[in-house]
């Protein structure tokens, strides 16, 4: 069933369905303090102040980690076995390896199953993998958990759109907006179907909205290079690609346009750059729908050419 977003849950009824103990457990493994706005995610990355919501809520409890996003992955400071454990996963999903990284976060869940970035974190782990219907749960839970969290609809988003089900993506994706006007990504998903689709001016008119809210965000900006792209105008698509601030988070579908649009160009050397340095985030969402085998192929013709 699509969400409900007329009456959004708060942390503050969720917590107080829970009986004092249980409240004190969730909001002491879950509670987090932001430390440094450079952490958090492209867009408009609400969790640092959602969870400082929930401490105020839990009658001053202070909290002993940080728990912010990265590349849609959850982090979480601190030395406790819980942040520890986290964090050794994290590391494994960063480098693509979904499956050591679950079977952490599965044993993990036997001491914490309140845990936030557990949850979040094995969704993913279950999405890379292709076990959709296993990420659904984890990603239900984590939203349960934390409902105001705009990124959980966005993924949860993405899933069915694996599915096959777009129609009910981009109903998680408005749900994501709802929850969060700031949440850029879900105008970027929303007009990636559109693009899918090569329904071009609709994909457009999504990618040109999250530049309303901020002109230079760098996932709305490839949007307008991959329209470029489509449209077989490789040299403003890399023009606009050379604009985009890539020192923070960003689509890193960005080298692949760049590339097979050098490519195209015969610009090889630009292009064998752009597949390599794509082939360094293997763990990407990128890699969900694209095979790393045939981004090494590319490369490996490019360095042909090149050698001629």
């Amino acid at each position: 069933m699509p969400p409900s977003i007329e009456h959004p849950e708060t942390v503050k009824h969720f917590l107080s369905r829970l009986d004092a103990c249980i409240a004190r457990l969730l909001i002491a493994v879950l509670a987090c303090m932001p430390v440094q706005s450079a952490l958090a995610s492209t867009g408009d990355d609400r969790l640092p102040e959602l969870m400082r919501d929930a401490v105020r809520d839990s009658a001053g409890q202070i909290a002993k980690e940080e728990i912010y996003s990265r590349n849609n992955i959850l982090y979480c400071t601190g030395t406790s076995p819980a942040a520890l454990a986290n964090s050794s996963a994290a590391k494994l999903m960063e480098n693509g390896d979904y499956a050591k990284a679950a079977g952490i976060l599965e044993a993990a869940l036997l001491r914490s199953a309140l845990f936030l970035p557990f949850r979040y974190n094995l969704g993913l782990c279950r999405l890379h993998l292709e076990e959709f219907p296993e990420a659904l749960i984890h990603l239900n839970k984590a939203h349960q958990l934390l409902p105001e969290y705009s990124r959980t609809w966005l993924t949860i988003g993405f899933i069915h759109e694996r599915m096959g089900r777009d129609d009910l993506a981009m109903q998680y994706y408005q749900s994501a907006l709802h929850q969060n006007p700031r949440e850029l990504e879900a105008y970027i998903l929303t007009g990636d179907l559109y693009y899918k689709r090569k329904q071009l001016e609709m994909a457009s008119r999504y990618y040109d909205r999250s530049l309303r809210e901020d002109p230079r965000y760098p996932n709305g900006l490839l949007g307008r290079a991959k329209i470029h792209f489509e449209r077989g105008e490789y040299f403003k698509a890399i023009v606009q690609i050379k604009s985009i601030d890539t020192s923070g988070e960003y689509d890193k579908a960005l080298h692949y346009y760049y590339a097979e649009s050098a490519y195209r160009l015969r610009d090889y050397q630009t292009a064998f750059n752009q597949y390599g340095e794509l082939l360094k985030h293997r763990g990407d969402r990128f890699f969900l729908t694209n095979s790393t085998f045939i981004i090494q192929h590319k490369l490996e013709l490019s360095r042909r050419f090149i050698e001629r």
